[in-house]
């Protein structure tokens, strides 16, 4: 069994923040998308007050805001790449932008289930 030290370091090798750093940028995009279709479709509200002013501007700038913020933030974290301390910084963004993904797939699954019975009795 890994010690939670060894598992630290292999989360922290270059080539994992690599593969960290897409996985933040596509999860990004998802969450972006997951959350226009809830909010829009009146599911759900920005919890982020700077992204729901972004929302009240429109669709595109919330998008373009959003991509435009995460992805800053991973170019800062690729320019100090070296630093034990960048890479250690995105651990907990990743895992929280899985849990956020997560979320609205269970939140899809939840609402599909509720409208289960609703689309059976139409299609009868």
């Amino acid at each position: 069994m890994k010690t939670l030290s060894e598992l630290w370091s292999r989360l922290t090798t270059l080539a994992s923040f690599e593969t960290g750093l897409r996985a933040l940028l596509v999860l990004n995009v998802l969450d972006a998308f997951f959350t226009m279709a809830w909010v829009y479709g009146g599911l759900a509200t920005e919890a982020n007050p700077v992204m729901a002013e972004a929302m009240n501007q429109g669709p595109a700038a919330f998008v373009l805001s959003k991509i435009f913020l995460v992805t800053l933030a991973a170019a800062l974290l690729w320019r100090n790449r070296e630093s034990f301390g960048a890479r250690s910084a995105l651990v907990p963004l990743v895992m929280l932008y899985a849990f956020v993904g997560g979320g609205h797939i269970g939140f899809a699954l939840q609402k599909t289930v509720e409208a289960a019975p609703a689309i059976a009795v139409a299609l009868l």
